[in-house]
Parts: structure tokens; C-alpha cells; sequence
């Protein structure tokens, strides 16, 4: 997926610097952030979220099923985040959810 982000000046060279001196991506280092952002509390099922203006927003169902697959936080988890990390994972837990309901 290709996501574009607008950054104010002070911003941009912020993180220009950052990932000069630490040898990394621009998308990786947005990545991790986004990441460790929807780990810090927003990825339990069911909890709320802190929303716009201070207010609580609740957690979608299709957070939640993405959230217990596996496959929010995956990078800053460190399981990876391409295509074929994410398939494996979505098969697993296809393959868990299958074995709960007894199926073959």
C-alpha cells in the first residue's frame, strides 16, 4: 500500500536527519512509528481508543479481527511486513480459527 503523508518543513527535516544518521528508510521509520502509535493501547479488542478533540472512539470489528490475526503492529513486533509475512500469517490464522471449530 502507498500512503502520503504531507509534513511540515521542520518535520521533514527532521526525520531526513533522523534516517540519515541512523541508516534507514523514511517508510521504514513510518512504519515502526505507526506501528508502536496503534500498539500503545488502541490494539486491545474492545478498548477505546482516544479519538479527535479528547473524545473515545471506539474500536471497529474490523480493527479487532485485524488485531488478532496478527496483523496490526507486525512491524514493531518484528514479524515483518511484506507480503509474504503478512499471507503466512493470515493463513495461520485462518488454519487456528478452522481447528477451533473442529473443522478439517
Amino acid at each position: 500500500m502507498t500512503l502520503t503523508v504531507r509534513l511540515d518543513d521542520s518535520l521533514e527535516s527532521a526525520l531526513e536527519r533522523h534516517c540519515a544518521a541512523r541508516g534507514v528508510t523514511k517508510s521504514r521509520v513510518v512504519q515502526e512509528s505507526l506501528a508502536a502509535y496503534l500498539l500503545s493501547g488502541a490494539l486491545h479488542p474492545g478498548k477505546a481508543a482516544p479519538g479527535p478533540a479528547g473524545r473515545e472512539a471506539q474500536v471497529s470489528a474490523n480493527y479487532q479481527a485485524f488485531a488478532e490475526a496478527g496483523l496490526i503492529g507486525a512491524v514493531a513486533l518484528g514479524l515483518g511486513a511484506d507480503k509474504a509475512a503478512v499471507r503466512a500469517r493470515v493463513a495461520e490464522s485462518f488454519a487456528r480459527r478452522k481447528a477451533r471449530r473442529g473443522a478439517v
